[in-house]
């Protein structure tokens, strides 16, 4: 039954960073505990999930939350201790508690694909379960942070990827649609590009899903998370939940380096949900669809239907981070992934002013 007016909502949990396979087990079972009690912070929800004028119907839980991440993983770690599969017991688990609540739940985990792991590959991926148990959207992540994660871009392997997926846009940037409106993901690192979302919102996404950053980024002076997050809201003139970790726990960094700040954005790019704090947390708000499609029916700052292509696309007619970089090989380090090349390219060329001192990684 389709919902227009409805509820979505944040899960901000602690994660504890994964050194064995059994903490995925921990992360998990606390996750489905706050699954369970979600209502019960959400005031229009009213302690249940259905029977309110406005139910809740999606859940949104941030990058890695079942398994934690450190960037100084060797590449064994993941292939040992921290990929799961998706579907798996992981996500059949998840897939239970959608059912028995009848709605859709989404998250972002280290995917071990049997098509790609033989050679090395794993995959940041963005899965939404429906409320039948079934997932029914899957986007691996296309802006992998090059510091700090082993798992390849779908742009890394790109000619493979399209042989066995296709070349459409939403080959790589799905928009799903759903009884609750058309959803669509990104992630993390996805938030500082525009162009993730605008895929999205090309495709017409009401709802995009945007979990995860880290320190400094979210706290004064910086404040790049809020920022981001109501600039694609607004842009895309759609909603954005964007859920984070609320403390990151057994790592070797500050449990601070995750200090919550989850936040649901509408489509002018209004906060209407804000965890201004650390620690566990569950916010709510309401996604209003048919307010949303009547809004984007006023011409004025409609944006998606003023873009200038004819002239825009000219901004990427040359290669700047290249294509096919792993086709080969899966990356083992994370240094092979630095953009060197391009950044020398870009002084060479005059596109970036030549410093005084050069740095000696550069020369």
């Amino acid at each position: 039954m389709k919902c227009d007016i409805y509820t979505a909502v944040a899960i901000q949990p602690e994660v504890k960073v994964v050194e064995k396979r059994s903490d995925i087990e921990k992360n998990l079972k606390r996750c489905l505990e706050l699954i369970d009690v979600a209502p019960q912070t959400a005031p229009s929800a009213k302690e249940k999930y259905e029977g309110n004028w406005a139910p809740i119907k999606l859940i949104s839980f941030p990058e890695f939350f079942i398994q934690g991440h450190e960037g100084h993983w060797p590449f064994e770690h993941y292939i040992n201790e921290v990929l799961i599969e998706i579907p798996g017991e992981e996500t059949r688990r998840l897939a239970e508690k959608a059912k028995e609540y009848n709605i859709y739940i989404a998250g972002c985990a280290l995917e071990r694909d049997k098509d790609w792991i033989d050679d090395g590959y794993f995959f940041n991926t963005h899965f939404i379960i429906a409320p039948n148990g079934e997932i029914i959207h899957k986007y691996r992540k296309i802006t992998v942070a090059t510091h700090y994660e082993l798992a390849v871009s779908p742009h890394d392997v790109y000619d493979k990827f399209v042989a066995m997926y296709g070349d459409d846009l939403s080959a790589f940037l799905p928009v799903t649609d759903t009884e609750i409106g058309k959803i669509g993901t990104i992630t993390c690192m996805d938030g500082h590009f525009p162009e993730p979302a605008r895929a999205l919102g090309i495709q017409g996404a009401e709802v995009i899903l945007h979990p995860l950053l880290v320190e400094p980024m979210m706290s004064p002076p910086q404040e790049v998370w809020q920022m981001m997050n109501r600039m694609r809201a607004w842009e895309n003139v759609c909603y954005v939940v964007a859920a984070s970790w609320g403390a990151l726990n057994g790592g070797l960094r500050q449990k601070t380096i995750a200090p919550g700040k989850s936040m649901i954005v509408n489509y002018n790019g209004v906060v209407t949900a804000y965890a201004d704090y650390p620690g566990e947390a569950i916010i709510s708000s309401i996604i209003n669809l048919e307010e949303l499609r009547r809004r984007r029916t006023d011409p004025s700052r409609n944006f998606p239907t003023l873009l200038r292509t004819e002239i825009y696309r000219k901004i990427y007619e040359k290669e700047i981070y290249p294509a096919n970089q792993f086709s080969g090989f899966s990356p083992k380090n994370r240094q092979v992934r630095d953009p060197f090349k391009t950044i020398k390219r870009y002084i060479e060329e005059g596109i970036y002013p030549r410093p005084e001192k050069m740095p000696d990684y550069l020369k």
